[in-house]
């Protein structure tokens, strides 16, 4: 029994060691990190189905079809090594149909001691990393929208090689499918960044999604009309509902596209359960199934005074888990 532990656990290790998207290599890479705890959750599973202001960082196209257009958003994800990751957001809506979001991402890369060719203790310098992001959206029709937003990237080092700036832009879509499932679809961070004296291409992503929530019951009305006298039913959706999702997800460079099913399970109004898996994708070059790259788990509390809590935990992008907390707060 005892050899038997000690084998599943090193397998289990194994998994998370050995687990690595080739795209993650890349400059600026940490553009690809999930955006606050319910995308997180989900593993990254959010081109149609976000539901805070951190869309515009994944579909801007979405903002259109938040529950509360006006919002605003934070979050933080602790890294190893002294790094971090957070995050501020805001949307508002713009008359009936437009919808415009703000947003700024800090990738906090930790504090290095630097030293001269003989070692000699020169002091300590912090790195970072940031993005700040305009996004706008406009719906179509009732069950359609489009979206764009623009994105700066800044690099701060203490040596000016290390050092620099980019602009990338995103655009989106999203619509309803015969009413029963939403598809969204995003091309992200189309752009160049100077480092230095080089430039090179922003790592690129394409999104392209579908989801579908089944209510665990649906209660019928009937109206009348004042004018007519005539009756009509309508159906009122339940909050108590479960989503079930998938996503393919290509990133610059990646030989193969990665697939992610996620779900969402409210028991409750006030509570949310999700999680996310890749199903295919590949691991340091090889595509293959469940390969292990991306997995999380989260929960939502929803509080009585417009406030949202979101926590995750989740495997992605590099080989630790992660925690992420999101608090979400309705203006309307």
């Amino acid at each position: 029994m005892k050899g038997f532990t000690i084998a599943a656990a090193l397998f289990l290790l194994s998994i998370g060691a050995f687990c690595q998207e080739t795209a993650t290599l890349l400059p600026s890479s940490y553009a690809y990190r999930s955006i606050g705890a319910r995308a997180a959750g989900l593993s990254g599973m959010q081109v149609a189905c976000a539901d805070d202001p951190s869309a515009l960082y994944t579909n801007p196209a979405c903002l259109g079809y938040l529950v509360a257009p006006n919002s605003l958003f934070g979050s933080i994800t602790p890294l190893s090594f002294g790094r971090s990751l957070s995050n501020l957001a805001a949307t508002l809506a713009v008359g009936t149909n437009a919808h415009v979001g703000f947003g700024l991402v800090a990738m906090n890369t930790g504090t290095i001691t630097r030293r001269d060719a003989a070692g000699t203790l020169q002091g300590t310098s912090t790195l970072w990393q940031g993005t700040a992001a305009v996004a706008a959206s406009y719906m179509l029709t009732d069950q359609s929208s489009v979206g764009v937003a623009g994105r700066l990237h800044i690099a701060s080092a203490p040596d000016p090689a290390s050092s620099g700036t980019g602009i990338g832009v995103d655009i989106g879509y999203v619509t309803s499918v015969l009413g029963m499932a939403t598809l969204g679809a995003s091309l992200q961070n189309l752009g160049t960044m100077t480092i230095g004296s080089e430039r090179f291409a922003l790592p690129w992503m394409l999104r392209v999604g579908v989801c579908t929530v089944i209510p665990f019951e649906e209660q019928v009305a009937t109206t009348t009309s004042a004018t007519l006298g005539t009756s009509d039913t309508i159906v009122i959706p339940s909050s108590e509902c479960v989503l079930f999702g998938i996503e393919a997800q290509y990133r610059a460079q990646s030989p193969t596209p990665t697939l992610i099913v996620g779900t969402e399970i409210i028991p409750h109004s006030l509570v949310a359960i999700r999680g996310g898996i890749a199903i295919y994708g590949e691991s340091l070059g090889v595509p293959q199934l469940i390969p292990g790259t991306f997995f999380s788990g989260g929960v939502s509390l929803h509080l009585p005074s417009a406030l949202r809590l979101d926590y995750a935990i989740a495997r992605g992008v590099t080989t630790a888990l992660v925690h992420t907390l999101s608090i979400v707060a309705r203006l309307d």
